[in-house]
């Protein structure tokens, strides 16, 4: 199984409080206009990987207690995505993607651990985090998910449930962008 991934770096910023390994994947198909990140949209940005390597790489990141999948976008290679969350057992597992929530597959629900969802919209820019109050932050504690809001009230969420989240936004201070190759 391989995929086409653009970089994978230590991040001190993805993940609040966590070293995490990043791991950028090359292609999207949803194309926010106000994308950070245009150059990853075209999969021909990044080299086709193998799983194993992918994992050997993230081995290769002692310290990182998380890995965190950004883009383009991830869930365009949803298969190789999903086996990899499958294969890591070690780490946090943190998403961000610009589709919601509820269009996720309940394969990836089931092997992740935080989700940040929904496209950036700079009119809706916070300046913290997520960077727009669109965006939707999904945290799992054992099989439930909870989603959290501004005034930190919290919605449980099973996997199987068809209620709709809480709309929220988060504001944190904006934090410094760094990262180590």
């Amino acid at each position: 199984m391989h995929a086409y991934i653009a970089r994978i770096c230590t991040s001190f910023i993805d993940v609040p409080d966590k070293i995490a390994v990043a791991i950028y994947f090359s292609g999207c198909s949803i194309r926010c206009p106000a994308c950070q990140n245009k150059e990853l949209w075209d999969k021909r940005n990044g080299t086709k990987m193998a799983l194993e390597e992918v994992l050997e790489q993230v081995a290769s990141h002692p310290l990182a207690s998380a890995v965190v999948f950004l883009g383009g976008e991830p869930t365009d290679q949803i298969g190789f995505l999903t086996a990899f969350c499958l294969r890591l057992t070690s780490k946090e597992k943190v998403l961000y993607t610009g589709r919601e929530f509820e269009k996720l597959p309940a394969a990836l629900l089931d092997h992740t651990d935080l989700i940040i969802c929904g496209p950036y919209r700079p009119e809706l820019h916070v300046g913290g985090w997520p960077a727009s109050s669109n965006q939707r932050v999904f945290r799992k504690k054992g099989t439930e998910w909870t989603t959290q809001t501004t005034s930190v009230a919290t919605q449980t969420i099973s996997k199987n449930s068809t209620a709709k989240p809480m709309p929220h936004s988060f504001v944190s201070k904006e934090s410094p962008k760094t990262s180590l190759i």
